[in-house]
């Protein structure tokens, strides 16, 4: 079985945007760090603290954007609905965009809130990570993702249930609803995704009691490129009726790893004709969940960030609650079966990202 978490891929198309990439480096070290892919330990979130900026500035780049008559009209197109149908992607033009600056301040909320930290909930990933300290490489905890946090967060609230909502509904044509939400930090060295398709997964979840169409919206946070590990789809019109075949899932495996349905095997994956989707920060793209799509490691030494919202048909119902309280069962009842020496692992990956929050300078 694939694990979608740990494997990387080598892309033979990446030279096609090094010279954007590279002017993204800032010293000769860090263009040896990429070579090597390795990460260096200087922190790589982009803002350090809120307080950094002043009120007038925070009021200005919190301000949630407004969909005018036009662009109602456009997204109401025919013509949005056919693309989307024939390639199962589709891209939202520039002006639809969210300020890059406004998702940096939630996604530093949710990031210092912590583990221990009531105030914004959210569910936390950690995953190995290879750095370079002082001549050496070692590795270290590393949060790389944040799930079922837009409840109890006012901005993502906002931002996930109103616009993003608005302007997907609008252009399929019915009103859909938020069924999860996933934020994946991809910090310097960490690795890609194996190639999969979301669907089967969802599915699984809830079986025959939760939705069958799914439609994930993901905005780019920092700039995506292919150095840093972009998103990559095979554009197609792909239906459950017209889909890739997947991997079983293990019978006992891990719900967010060998356990999950969708996992597309390398031999059907090298069929088929991944494309890069370079977006700059605050874009907004939209894929469906029949669509195959994969991602490579992160071999800058500044994050990716991005977050994927999945959302579902209203006339479907609305699962969002029933989704998070299922897959914390499952995944308490993962983390029985590895026994005690994987619970004190837990305990001390929050410990090295509590250390790793605290070095920020």
């Amino acid at each position: 079985m694939i694990n979608d978490d740990m494997v990387t891929e080598d892309d033979d198309d990446e030279d096609d945007d090094e010279d954007d990439d590279d002017a993204s480096l800032e010293s000769s070290d860090e263009n040896l760090l990429e070579m090597l892919g390795l990460s260096s330990l200087k922190e790589f979130t982009i803002i350090a603290d809120e307080s950094d900026y002043d009120e007038e500035d925070k009021t200005a780049s919190r301000t949630v954007p407004v969909v005018s008559d036009d662009q109602l009209d456009f997204l109401r197109n025919t013509l949005v609905q056919k693309q989307y149908t024939n390639e199962s992607v589709f891209q939202f033009p520039e002006h639809y965009s969210i300020s890059a600056e406004y998702l940096r301040i939630l996604t530093e909320e949710l990031v210092r809130s912590g583990p221990h930290n009531t105030k914004y909930h959210a569910d936390r990933t950690f995953e190995q990570i290879k750095v370079w300290n002082n001549g050496e490489i070692k590795e270290r905890g590393t949060l790389t993702r944040l799930e079922n946090f837009v409840e109890d967060h006012p901005g993502w609230n906002e931002l996930c249930h109103g616009y993003l909502r608005q302007i997907l509904s609008i252009a399929l044509g019915e009103e859909m609803v938020l069924f999860k939400e996933k934020l994946n930090l991809k910090p310097p060295g960490s690795s890609g995704f194996a190639p999969h398709l979301d669907s089967p997964s969802l599915r699984m979840s809830l079986g025959s009691e939760g939705p069958k169409t799914f439609c994930t919206v993901m905005v780019a946070i920092d700039d995506m490129k292919i150095k840093n590990g972009c998103l990559r789809i095979a554009k197609g019109a792909w239906t459950e009726d017209n889909c890739c075949s997947v991997i079983q899932p293990e019978t006992d495996g891990s719900p967010d790893a060998g356990g999950r349905a969708g996992a597309i095997s390398l031999d059907i994956a090298k069929k088929l004709k991944f494309e890069n989707i370079i977006l700059n920060g605050g874009s907004i793209l939209l894929f469906n969940g029949w669509a195959p799509h994969r991602s490579s490691a992160n071999v800058t030494p500044f994050a990716r960030r991005a977050i994927f919202l999945t959302y579902n048909p209203k006339r479907e119902g609305e699962y969002r609650k029933r989704y998070y309280t299922r897959m914390e069962l499952l995944r308490n009842e993962w983390r029985w079966k590895i026994g005690l020496e994987n619970r004190e692992q837990r305990l001390e990956d929050e410990k090295n990202e509590i250390k790793a929050l605290s070095s920020i300078r």
